[in-house]
């Protein structure tokens, strides 16, 4: 099997050859290509050059194509900056209160924002290794964490606690849902072969297991409903702990979650990832950026033994990796994957 079939196998619930490597590495293939952030968040050569160097250096099999995680709310009217080196960050919400959003318009991504250099850099990615290399595209923040961002964190969080049946609430998280809707549409129209999102603002680790149930879970079980039937696989991932949302995660329909090092692995295989992909989740602080070789090597081992039976698993971190990420760790990491991930 090549890369692209390996992936393939996996998001279709066969068996592949071995565990696939996918890496959420876009901040240190910027540092490892010399390109500048700023340059590489709006330029879609600069994009693909930077991840076809990385697939080139490491042999991964799965190019996640990512920029950051404010490209949908600035296309939205949020404001964001980057510092040098550093990805960006919303500095001002698109709208100043719940009144406000009758204004906001979902997204043409072939027009607005950042979002046509992404596309961009998917097409040259699909041309260049789309027939070898399983190609990846990120659709950024799902409906709840980018009504977060379009509102204010702290601002929308606040909305939801102090008058949660206002209906403007609902109408905010539908203008996003359709936004984000239509990005991973587009990503695979440019040739991504599956799609992802973040919804980080969703999980255990920011609001409770009931405000994710009424805000956030409609929205994502919706979102894999409507890709699945467009023949579209997606992968939601949440950072932190989201061990005590496994249960409700299994019963989505089939679609990818990629866990962070916090979640419980085992519990995770016997719920979630007993009927659906497994992504992860190998710590990329403690392990990939400041372990050693043998220490990553060792971690790598211990999640293939649990995650790798019976399939349903792509190897990678558990979120993005620091730029600090040393490349023979990440030698260590993929090179165990083909080492201790054969299937029989």
């Amino acid at each position: 099997m090549n890369s692209l079939e390996r992936v393939r196998a996996v998001l279709a619930g066969q068996i592949p050859d071995r565990v696939p490597v996918c890496l959420h590495n876009f901040m240190l293939a910027v540092r490892e290509a010399g390109i500048p952030m700023e340059e590489y968040r709006r330029d879609p050569e600069a994009i693909a050059r930077v991840h076809l160097e990385a697939v080139e250096k490491y042999g991964h099999d799965c190019i996640m194509v990512d920029t950051d995680t404010t490209m949908l709310a600035e296309a939205m009217g949020a404001t964001s900056e980057c510092a040098p080196d550093e990805p960006g960050r919303i500095v001002a919400p698109a709208i100043r209160g719940l009144d406000e959003v009758g204004r906001l318009k979902v997204v043409n991504p072939e027009t607005d924002g950042r979002i046509p250099a992404l596309l961009e850099a998917i097409r040259i990615l699909a041309r260049q290794v789309g027939n070898e290399v399983a190609i990846r595209g990120n659709a950024d923040q799902a409906a709840f964490s980018l009504a977060c961002l379009v509102r204010g964190i702290e601002d929308f969080l606040m909305d939801l606690a102090s008058d949660p049946a206002n209906p403007a609430i609902g109408r905010l998280l539908e203008v996003c849902y359709e936004s984000h809707l239509a990005v991973h549409r587009a990503l695979v129209k440019a040739g991504a072969h599956f799609t992802s999102l973040g919804d980080s603002l969703g999980g255990p680790d920011v609001i409770s297991p009931t405000m994710y149930s009424r805000f956030v879970r409609p929205h994502e079980e919706r979102l894999v409903r409507q890709l699945a039937a467009e023949g579209i696989f997606t992968v939601i991932h949440i950072c932190g702990d989201t061990t005590k949302i496994l249960d409700s995660f299994s019963q989505y329909d089939f679609c990818g979650f990629e866990l962070d090092y916090k979640t419980d692995a085992v519990k995770a295989k016997s719920t979630v990832g007993a009927h659906h992909v497994l992504f992860g989740n190998v710590d990329p602080s403690g392990v990939l950026a400041r372990g050693t070789p043998e220490e990553v090597r060792q971690k790598t081992r211990e999640l293939i033994s649990v995650w790798k039976p019976g399939g349903h698993f792509l190897l990678n971190a558990g979120c993005a990796l620091p730029t600090s990420t040393p490349s023979e760790n990440l030698h260590a990491f993929v090179a165990t994957a083909r080492e201790e991930g054969i299937y029989d």
